[in-house]
This record gives structure tokens, sequence and C-alpha cells, in this order.
């Protein structure tokens, strides 16, 4: 009787406590939406545009070389990092956070297409040794949001060669190396081949915490990139007809699918690092098709950053529709307007 009576004192003073207790629902994690930029043209005043009157609060920046295959491939990086250390106050200053992209690999392609790391032991011992380099001159630097392993690896077998290792085990590799440096770091992961949609069937996530996984969206070619590739010629209209089948948002859609199934069934973090279409794509197409793949982005949850910002004019939303006229409109394009409409609900952190 007595420990009856005392249990139920102690519930009416646990109740009586927590009334007066706020409770706040769990933070929701950051959303990222931004674009890509291109090292060499970005500078403070874009950053500035970018960040105070867009609202963009992700950078995917490009570590690209002209040289590939050069020896000297770290002596291209330390100066592109050389570069970045430059921004890195100012991009601190705007609360704008910043993806490491590297999009150009040591060993470049053979013959058959191949990426050589995977095929020639030398390259991959250095792509490990690029990300150990990276890793070591960036542990801790807050204004990173995260290391993008390798722009779009192509690992197929080669019809005439050693085949030396996969992408998932290199990457796997590289990412270890990342995470005995830096424990806390965000590990992007694109997989092959090419970062695309399709890769995502039956993709299993790798053996490591802290991965968001990454995809390019481009789908479907011919019309995103009409006139860019010399074999897709024929001027495309979105939505409508594309080689003989109907281009929609639904159909967009059915693309995503497995990236979608895979989000889903592992709770994993996506990011789509590329998707855009050329600015001349007729009867305003390109705002057409952007408007449909950020709808679905945002749906399912998905961060993202645009190609590009103020890098090639093709892809630019500053410029109008006109191929032929290389100036930024006088002012905002429409597909301007829907990004800078969807960088209105980031969050930038200074």
């Amino acid at each position: 009787m007595f420990f009856r009576k005392s249990a139920s004192a102690g519930i009416l003073l646990l109740l009586t406590a927590l009334s007066f207790v706020s409770v706040s629902p769990a933070a929701e994690p950051t959303r990222y939406r931004g674009a890509m930029i291109d090292q060499a043209t970005f500078n403070e005043e874009s950053l500035k545009v970018f960040a105070e009157e867009w609202n963009g609060n992700l950078v995917r920046w490009q570590l690209n070389f002209r040289s590939p295959t050069s020896e000297e491939f770290f002596d291209y990086l330390a100066k592109a990092c050389d570069q970045f250390d430059k921004m890195i106050p100012l991009l601190r200053k705007y609360g704008v956070k910043a993806c490491l992209d590297l999009h150009s690999e040591p060993g470049g392609f053979n013959e058959d297409y191949i990426m050589r790391i995977f095929i020639d032991e030398r390259f991959s011992d250095m792509f490990v040794d690029i990300w150990e380099y990276l890793a070591k001159r960036y542990a801790g630097e807050k204004v990173i949001w995260g290391y993008d392993l390798m722009n779009e690896p192509v690992d197929g077998i080669p019809s005439a060669g050693g085949y030396h290792i996969s992408w998932r085990d290199l990457a796997e590799r590289a990412a270890r190396k990342i995470r005995e440096i830096d424990p806390e770091a965000v590990i992007v992961y694109e997989p092959a081949n090419y970062a695309s949609l399709r890769a995502f069937k039956d993709l299993e996530p790798l053996d490591l915490p802290n991965v968001v996984y990454s995809c390019h969206e481009y789908q479907p070619v011919p019309f995103t990139h009409q006139t860019v590739m010399k074999e897709f010629t024929e001027p495309l209209v979105y939505p409508g007809e594309i080689n003989g089948e109907r281009w929609d948002k639904e159909r967009l859609r059915q693309t995503m699918a497995h990236v979608r199934e895979f989000q889903l069934k592992y709770g994993a973090p996506i990011f789509v690092g590329e998707f855009s279409a050329i600015r001349w794509a007729p009867e305003n197409s390109a705002y057409n098709y952007l408007k449909d793949v950020i709808e679905i982005f945002e749906e399912y949850g998905w961060d993202w950053t645009y190609h590009a910002f103020r890098e090639w004019d093709g892809w630019s939303v500053e410029h109008t529709t006109d191929r032929n006229d290389s100036a930024p409109a006088q002012e905002p394009t429409d597909r301007e307007l829907l990004l800078r409409h969807y960088f209105e609900k980031n969050v930038r952190e200074k």
C-alpha cells in the first residue's frame, strides 16, 4: 500500500515538472541548394552575388586540371588548393559551404576510354595519396561540406589490359584514408558509371559512416545537350517526344526511381551534384525541364547543385534563350528566378 501511494505521488510530481518544460522538436538537417562553379573564374564578386542576392548556400568546387596524365599532378593540385584557400575566409564570411570535387583524376583515360586508375596501380595509389593530401590540408575546416571523391567515375572492364581495382574498392580505400585524418568529414560517393541514375540499381551503401550518395541528372541527354555534343543536332522540345518517347515530369520521375528506392531502402542522403539543360532549347524548354526536375528533388528531400554558375554561358541562367546573345540578360531570366525561388529556402551559416 505504501509503495502504491509513493509511486502515484512520484508520477504526479513528474507530470507537474514536465508541464513546465518546453520540449523542442529535433532540428531538421540543413538543406543545401547551390551550384557548380569554375575555380578559374569564381571570385568574391560572384560569391557575393551568389550568397547575398541569390541566397545560395553550397558551391561544388571543381578541382579541374588540363593535364590529368601529367606527373606534375600534385603541382596542379597544390595551386588549385592555394586558390581555394584564398576563398575560404570569403566563403565563411558569406555563409556558403563548399563541396570539394575531384573533377580530374590522375592518369586520365586510355584508348578504350577506361580511367587508368583502375588498370594501373601507380595511378590508383596516387588517387589515394591525393585524398590523404587534401584531408591533411583541410581537416577540421568547417567551410567544407564534403569531399566528392571523383567526378563521374568510369570503371568498366577494358577490352584489353589488366583490371586492377574497381571504383567501389578504390573509393572505400580513399575514404578510409580520409577517415583516419578527418573522422567527421562527409564523403560524397558517385557510383560508376558516370554517377548515372541507373547506377543506383542494386547499389549497396559503402561500409563507412557519414556518406552522401551523388547522382547527375541530364536525362534525356539528346535534349539537355542538344548542339552541345556533335551527335545531338536536332532541336528538341521538353515536354515532348524525344527519340520516339514522350518525356514529361512523370517520365523524369521514372528515371530517378532507382535513386529514390536506394534512398528509402537505406535511409541514405542524396545529393544531385549536377543537372542542367542548354539555355537555347526551343520554346523555353530549359525552364520547363529545370522546373520539373527541381520539383522532384524537393519532393524527395535531395540536396542539389545546378551546373553551373558563371562558368560557360550555354548553361548560364543569367543569359537569355538566344544562342547568339553572349551577354548577360538585362533582367533576371525565368530560369534564374526559378533557382532563386528555391535558394530563398536556404539557411546560410555564418
